[in-house]
């Protein structure tokens, strides 16, 4: 529903403002205060046998160090760049509430430095973890890419799958202990199968699926964005992939919010270039990463499209490419009947993009005139059959 889309938007934007530049960062080591973490949580989980496998207890530890030794140098940097604050430290949803319609985060960690201190995306990674778990991926992916538009902090995606790993074994500890000390026996099953779906989860974390580009290309009013953001969650590794958009990426650049309507100078050849060259730079770096990255704009002309494809080819993932056609009618009513969007495309736009020469077109073309579902729903089976 779209009043929940916006609710969890604005937790999103609420905790970016949470992290803006000016707030103090800490002195704190990045790597080796999440090598403690890791070790902790390896050591309490392997001392419940009768719970998890012992095994598999050590090879999460295993797995999260080495992960930890591939990426510890990113982690110090951070630290050293003041991404390491004293953070809320407990963020899953039960520390959260709506407050006069908005977000508000409570019961923040205030006893213990070493907990609260940490990477800001690793106390964001809470929140994702808790919204993953709780089968509401569509929603995390939200906040992550809200998130990622409110700040510079995409080099941190090396770091997710650590970080999601890290917080799913906090809580299965945490549902391991409430399991030693409940009552009735109805209770005790409860806690003992949410540990054990907890540590599951630890484990899968640290296996993500590999990257891929797929780009949504099409007119204004097609239903690109719509389509990306429905297509992300299911995308790579958790909680989905980073979902570019022309639109706001156009703001961003022209340093303007991304409801304020751009003037004409932002729309030449050279400011389109500018936000392709852009939307290629920052594809490549998530994909690098090992998240797959969804990226969403008209894609007219077919050096736009070649050149988005040639991201896929230099980081050795898979591409998709998906051409979105609808009815003229449909589409300039879809734009003129938009609120509250950062696209600034109106009707007289459609009409000057329906002359335009697109080209010899190699994507899958769609008919994108059917209901945003049942495009979803096509959408996917075009991925699945090309992966």
């Amino acid at each position: 529903p779209v009043e929940i889309q916006t609710v969890v938007e604005r937790n999103a934007e609420t905790y970016a403002l949470l992290q803006r530049d000016d707030i103090e960062a800490v002195n704190a080591a990045g790597a080796a205060a999440l090598s403690w973490v890791v070790r902790e949580n390896g050591a309490e989980l392997t001392a419940r046998g009768e719970l998890f496998d012992p095994a598999a207890a050590r090879r999460l530890t295993d797995r999260s160090l080495a992960w930890l030794a591939r990426h510890g140098d990113l982690l110090d940097a951070r630290a050293a760049a003041g991404k390491v604050r004293h953070c809320h430290g407990d963020l899953h949803l039960r520390n959260v509430v709506l407050l006069d319609g908005r977000p508000t985060l409570f019961d923040a960690i205030e006893f213990n430095d070493a907990i609260a201190c940490i990477d800001v995306v690793y106390d964001l990674a809470f929140l994702l973890m808790d919204l993953d778990h709780r089968g509401l991926r569509p929603f995390a992916n939200l906040v992550l890419n809200r998130y990622l538009q409110q700040r510079d902090e995409a080099e941190a995606l090396a770091l997710l799958p650590l970080f999601l790993s890290a917080r799913a074994a906090v809580r299965a500890k945490v549902a391991a202990s409430l399991e030693a000390v409940a009552e009735p026996q109805d209770e005790k099953a409860k806690r003992r199968r949410e540990a054990v779906a907890y540590f599951e989860r630890a484990l899968g974390y640290l296996a993500p699926a590999p990257p891929r580009l797929v780009a949504v290309g099409g007119l204004s009013g097609t239903g690109k964005t719509t389509l990306a953001r429905a297509l992300a969650p299911d995308l790579g590794a958790a909680p989905g992939a980073l979902h570019l958009r022309s639109d706001l990426l156009r703001k961003q650049l022209a340093g303007l919010p991304e409801l304020e309507r751009l003037p004409p100078a932002a729309y030449t050849p050279e400011a389109s270039d500018a936000v392709y060259a852009a939307l290629a730079r920052q594809a490549a770096a998530a994909l690098a990463s090992g998240q797959a990255v969804v990226v969403d704009a008209v894609f007219a002309r077919p050096d736009e499209r070649a050149a988005i494809e040639r991201v896929a080819q230099q980081t050795g993932v898979p591409f998709t490419g998906l051409w979105l056609e609808a009815d003229p009618q449909v589409m300039a009513a879809r734009v003129t009947e938009r609120r509250g969007d950062a696209s600034d495309a109106t009707a007289a736009v459609v009409e000057r993009q329906l002359t335009y020469d697109l080209g010899a077109i190699d994507w899958h073309r769609v008919e994108a005139g059917r209901p945003a579902d049942d495009l979803a729903v096509h959408a996917r089976r075009l991925l699945d059959d090309s992966f």
